[in-house]
């Protein structure tokens, strides 16, 4: 019997031992496998457990010294945004069944040399009407694949804009222009009125195309602009039905700073470079 019980408590020992041993390197394995499994899965069923194992291990780990100067490279299947040495932003699509998306993401807030904040955001997309007019919280988010994080203090020193991506529905994808506000005690915010189009500020801005095209929203630094394509229906009478929309492929329009607010300006003039970056982006389930 105590010869059981040593053997139980050496086993037990051996396993925490060998935990507290573990570096970011090991976590960021099991976390790339766990990734891949959300997306490769043949179920909804199983990419929600892979889900849930995977929030779990990373929450954990997000919490470990280190991890935000990290780079977490080897993670395939999730975007890692980090701004002003401050915030970084991991976020990652489970992509269904029935050709629908939905986006998890955790906010990793550095609130001292290594001690951090951890917010969670939850998609609410499906239930959330007219996205352009409304302020949303991390528990009440409009989901999205964030691509780029822009921080400009001309905007406010704890606002920054995203760009995304979303998969939509199976016919038409989405691009996101969307504004966050971080406060000094880790509260978000989503859909500050600083995108202004004419006389009108919205909280963001959503466009709609069709699932076979490839549309450019990029921010340009050297510019200080979000320049985008000017998207067209591919027939007169198809207009509003935004899954005939595509690039009109001889106009581009833009959006850039002007008295603390995005302003929008039509036809700019600028030359599109187009890369392999906007294919990721298009869609999540490639082989990219």
């Amino acid at each position: 019997m105590y010869k059981s019980c040593f053997y139980i408590l050496f086993f037990g020992f051996s396993i925490s031992l060998f935990a507290q041993n573990k570096s970011l390197k090991d976590y960021e394995k099991e976390l790339n496998e766990l990734s891949l499994e959300i997306v490769n899965n043949d179920s909804d069923k199983s990419k929600y457990k892979a889900n849930e194992e995977f929030k779990s291990l990373l929450l954990e780990v997000l919490n470990m010294k280190g991890s935000f100067e990290y780079e977490f490279k080897k993670i395939q299947a999730i975007s890692i945004l980090k701004s002003n040495e401050t915030i970084k932003l991991y976020n990652w699509a489970i992509p269904k069944k029935d050709e629908t998306f939905e986006y998890c993401a955790f906010l990793q807030i550095k609130t001292d040399k290594d001690t951090y904040k951890i917010v969670e955001f939850t998609d609410k997309s499906d239930e959330i009407s007219k996205p352009e007019t409304k302020t949303l919280s991390n528990k009440n988010w409009y989901g999205a694949l964030y691509y780029n994080i822009i921080y400009d203090k001309k905007l406010g020193k704890d606002t920054y804009t995203l760009l995304g991506w979303d998969g939509h529905y199976n016919l038409a994808n989405r691009k996101i222009i969307d504004v966050m506000t971080v406060s000094s005690n880790g509260s978000v915010r989503f859909g500050s009125p600083i995108l202004k189009l004419g006389k009108k500020a919205q909280r963001r801005v959503i466009f709609t195309y069709s699932e076979t095209a490839v549309m450019s929203l990029k921010y340009h630094e050297k510019d200080k602009r979000i320049v985008f394509d000017y998207l067209v229906p591919t027939a007169s009478n198809l207009a509003g039905v935004f899954e005939y929309y595509g690039p009109s492929l001889n106009r581009f329009d833009a959006f850039v700073i002007d008295k603390g607010k995005w302003v929008y300006q039509q036809d700019v003039d600028i030359q599109m470079n187009r890369n392999l970056k906007d294919n990721f982006w298009k869609d999540p389930k490639g082989d990219n």
